[in-house]
């Protein structure tokens, strides 16, 4: 079977993020949206949805500003826009939860040192 080329990615990412996510559907104007992974299949026109495909889909998407997840069988598509707005959590609670784990990362390595 033929590789998809450049081209027809670049193509998918346009329409996913200028057409899909434009259009007003299941109660919202226009947003957020998942495909399944054989809706992504059609719009690649492949049998076989290779890894590398998706990671090129998901580079050209994020140049032109969507997100595309990969979670096997479902693929959300996100505006970076959007997920640059998340909330962050604080340091003190940031240091609270992985602080310790450096730690004891620390830990480890001097206990490593002494053998």
């Amino acid at each position: 079977m033929a590789q998809v080329t450049e081209e027809k990615i670049d193509k998918v990412a346009n329409s996913l993020w200028r057409e899909v996510y434009e259009c007003s559907f299941r109660g919202k104007e226009r947003g957020r949206f998942a495909v399944t992974r054989e809706q992504l299949k059609q719009a690649l026109n492949v049998q076989k949805l290779h890894t590398a495909t998706v990671e090129k889909l998901q580079e050209s998407a994020l140049a032109i500003g969507l997100i595309i997840i990969d979670l096997d069988d479902v693929f959300p598509c996100i505006e970076t826009k959007v997920v640059r707005q998340y909330r962050r959590p604080p340091k003190a609670i940031w240091d609270t939860i992985f602080g310790e784990l450096a730690n004891d990362e620390d830990e480890a390595s001097s206990d490593e040192s002494d053998c």
